[in-house]
């Protein structure tokens, strides 16, 4: 009665892949655990192990790819789904392993190839990357995913006819995957009468179209507008994709203000707790999105003893589980403390001083100085109205949420300016702040003073922060790449009589 058969089993499969491909990841991990108790199979294992990583249970995802690798050390999908649970915590040399390991099974397995591209683009190997990624294409040409980044890695390396090419490619086999066409206006410089936002402009109007993918065209036709100087059509279709944004987004301004409440509140819980903390060499970059961060990480970057580490999530990630420990003592800080070192070893090459360009732990710089108290805390700030504006006329992928509306930016922009000061008061010696303005203005004042800040000595390099091969994966990689110019400080002029609204919100 309680037989399983093949038949059966595939049934159920097919109906638990449906759900798991919907998001019913907490049904999924119910139904598959129901099965894997009568039968061990291979894959339902697998099924199960992709379900606790789509809910944020890595080690639950580990445990029962431990059992399917037991079954069956050399099945591929296993080893790809071992080495996407290291690579999700991080932890690049291990999921390395994996991959290879199965790809010296299956020289061909897609998912392999391209999560090597992945973890090669994150630690910064980029030609490997870009390797791998074609080796995707030369087995399956139309692979979307890997297409698309393609797109993304050419345009930061500045290669921009290779990402126009692969941007064209995706729309001729998908004329509905509009996030091509939003890339391709990154690349492109628009002219009068432009053949490709023409094609746009008849595109928006596609009832076939649904809002997701309007979004990605009206923040591609503002790109082809302001490089025309139609600047009211700029912002008119600017702020339709906006507001679309905002709708999917749901974005509730409250809910922050009470996360980073928590935080604080969090850090005066533990701020008496005695810690060993002698770790020196980290330098944490915060502000506001386009407050010109990547700029003096890429300045840092040039002097000789500085890794970059870019925007990484490890030390949100760290405070996220800390923050619900039930017990905080020095044993579980020092624990945290080397879990982050440990993620930093990954990726810093052995460089005695490494950044981390998080910009929203500004949340959580009383647990960064409780794990590290000789950290150096870099606070970018800019002209608050320019600084907003910047964020508002950019494109933010949906996770980032305050970022599509004058109100919620400028109630989130003094919520960040009222938690700095509550961190400047509580460490004058550990925070620099440094204005975007300023630096422009005086780049080797501002500089010299960062540097001696950081305790690093000068280095002539810095002053050719542009001549950095370093990849820069932000928005603003294309100005951090370019010799400092004044032209970049205020991008709301042509906007002036358009954004009325923001400065009354703003207020400051």
């Amino acid at each position: 009665m309680n037989m399983i058969t093949d038949e059966m089993l595939k049934k159920k499969y097919d109906k638990l892949y449906k759900k798991f491909i919907k998001g019913a990841f907490s049904e999924v991990i119910k139904e598959c655990k129901k099965v894997l108790k009568k039968r061990k199979h291979q894959l339902f294992l697998n099924l199960l192990s992709f379900a606790y990583q789509k809910s944020g249970k890595i080690e639950k995802s580990i445990g029962v790819m431990n059992e399917a690798l037991a079954l069956n050390p050399n099945h591929p999908d296993f080893l790809n789904n071992m080495g996407t649970c290291f690579y999700m915590l991080h932890k690049y040399s291990e999921a390395e392993k994996y991959f290879k390991k199965g790809l010296e099974i299956d020289n061909k397995h897609l998912h392999i190839l391209n999560n090597l591209g992945n973890l090669k683009r994150e630690t910064y190997r980029i030609e490997e990357s870009i390797e791998y990624y074609k080796k995707v294409l030369n087995i399956q040409n139309d692979a979307v995913p890997t297409l698309f980044n393609l797109v993304g890695i050419y345009r930061i390396t500045n290669q921009k006819e290779n990402s126009k090419q692969y941007c064209k490619k995706i729309l001729e086999l998908n004329k509905k995957l509009t996030d091509a066409d939003r890339q391709y206006s990154l690349v492109h410089n628009y002219v009068e009468n432009d053949p490709h936002l023409i094609e746009m402009l008849k595109k928006v109007n596609d009832d076939d179209l649904n809002n997701l993918e309007k979004i990605h065209i009206y923040y591609g036709i503002h790109k082809a507008y302001e490089d025309i100087k139609d600047y009211k059509n700029a912002f008119k279709y600017l702020k339709i994709g906006n507001e679309l944004l905002k709708k999917e987004t749901k974005y509730n301004f409250s809910q922050d203000e009470k996360k980073i409440n928590n935080f604080i509140n969090f850090y005066k819980k533990i701020k008496k707790v005695k810690t060993n903390g002698d770790h020196k060499g980290l330098i944490f970059i915060v502000g506001m999105p386009r407050s010109g961060s990547s700029l003096i990480e890429q300045i840092l970057a040039s002097h000789k003893k500085v890794f970059a580490g870019g925007e990484i999530p490890y030390m949100q990630e760290i405070a996220n589980k800390i923050i619900n420990e039930e017990k905080i003592d020095a044993y579980l800080i020092n624990d945290y403390k080397n879990q982050y070192l440990e993620l930093v070893k990954e990726l810093s090459n052995s460089s005695p001083i490494f950044t981390d360009k998080e910009l929203l732990n500004f949340v959580n710089i009383g647990l960064i100085l409780k794990l590290f108290p000789n950290a150096r805390i870099i606070n970018c700030t800019r002209d608050p109205v320019n600084n907003c504006w910047s964020i508002y006329k950019n494109y933010f992928p949906i996770k980032t949420r305050f970022v599509n509306d004058f109100k919620d930016i400028a109630n989130f922009y003094k919520l960040y300016l009222n938690t700095m000061k509550f961190w400047q008061k509580e460490f004058p010696k550990n925070i620099f702040t440094l204005n975007f303005e300023s630096l422009i203005e005086n780049p080797k004042d501002q500089i010299e003073k960062v540097l001696t800040f950081c305790n690093l000595e000068w280095d002539q390099n810095v002053m050719n922060h542009h001549k950095n091969s370093r990849v820069i994966r932000t928005l603003s990689f294309d100005q951090a790449n370019k010799p400092i110019s004044k032209k970049s400080s205020n991008t709301i002029k042509n906007y002036k009589d358009m954004v009325g609204d923001l400065i009354k919100e703003l207020k400051i």
